[in-house]
């Protein structure tokens, strides 16, 4: 597998863009409209900058992966020598159903097909000519930097491709985890679901701060779940510490609790950092600022935990 198609250079797109090009891929990135591609090429331009500047990358190296990557606003074009297209488009069955059969009509035969949609079972509804060889892909924002990608096979996935892409991810620097099976959010975004619940009960309810309840995640939740993950964090609290807690479940927020804040903060047009404000007020910094500082502090911990035995299950 050499070239890449993307589909799609709004939120993820130019971020996978970036991965691919830096992991040695040709990359043809894909929007209807150039003023699209043009703030893709923006950002991107932006994060290698940042990775510079962390000491990730090396100028040449950066360079070298800019030019590995053509935008474009004919999707033909992006994707009739693709052995990878990946669909980013809008979270929606009907756009999916329609960028599929494009896909596989421009397409050459052996090309893969892969959406990186969170909450949609493709494959329940997509149509094409070559079932063996669509697939999900979903990875985190910005997913440049994070390394976790989900893989999920559909029902007449070929066990092969499963392994190719897998083989694929790996040597770019990724950490792929394959579901056997479709989940509608898979693991990570169904349990920051429940966790958000808690937070905006929380918040809404004043019991404190933004800023003191982030603290509160970042020192005594996140540090722990870094070392011993989410699961054998539960060994080591004891598990029948745990099997007593399920008995305290009624003090906790109700499944159905409808957050206030967050819907009064949208409807202000306060949608966080992209508005330049949201739970925090960003004082006129600029989106491009805010990730710049993000991604620094990223790439930053990346790389303890890469150059470290940190992070992982004690085994």
């Amino acid at each position: 597998m050499k070239r890449i198609g993307i589909v799609g250079a709004g939120t993820m797109g130019h971020g996978l863009a970036q991965a691919f090009a830096q992991g040695g891929y040709q990359v043809s990135l894909f929007s209807r409209t150039r003023k699209t591609l043009d703030r893709a090429s923006a950002l991107i331009n932006s994060s290698l900058e940042t990775m510079i500047e962390a000491g990730v990358v090396t100028q040449r190296q950066a360079g070298v992966a800019l030019g590995r990557i053509k935008a474009t606003t004919s999707l033909e074009e992006a994707v009739k020598e693709a052995d990878l297209a990946i669909e980013t488009v809008v979270e929606e069955k009907s756009a999916k159903e329609e960028i599929f059969t494009r896909l596989d009509k421009l397409c050459p035969p052996h090309t893969l097909l892969a959406s990186n949609t969170t909450f949609l079972n493709i494959f329940d509804f997509v149509r094409t000519s070559r079932p063996d060889k669509v697939l999900i892909t979903h990875w985190y924002a910005p997913p440049q930097i994070i390394p976790l990608v989900d893989v999920v096979k559909g029902p007449r996935t070929d066990e092969a491709n499963i392994r190719r892409v897998v083989a694929m991810l790996k040597g770019m620097g990724k950490k792929p985890v394959v579901f056997n099976k479709p989940l509608a959010g898979y693991a990570v975004s169904r349990m920051q679901i429940a966790f958000q619940r808690e937070l905006y009960y929380l918040l809404d309810n004043d019991y404190l701060s933004p800023e003191e309840l982030d603290a509160a995640v970042i020192w005594g939740l996140a540090l722990r779940m870094l070392v011993v993950g989410a699961v054998q964090r539960l060994d080591f609290g004891g598990l029948d510490l745990s099997a007593r807690g399920l008995e305290r479940a009624g003090q906790l927020t109700p499944l159905d609790y409808q957050p206030k804040k967050l819907l009064e903060l949208v409807r202000k047009g306060y949608t966080g950092v992209k508005a330049g404000r949201g739970f925090y007020d960003y004082k006129g910094r600029s989106e491009a600022e805010l990730c710049r500082e993000r991604d620094m502090r990223l790439l930053k911990l990346l790389k303890i935990l890469q150059d470290t035995d940190i992070a992982g299950p004690v085994i």
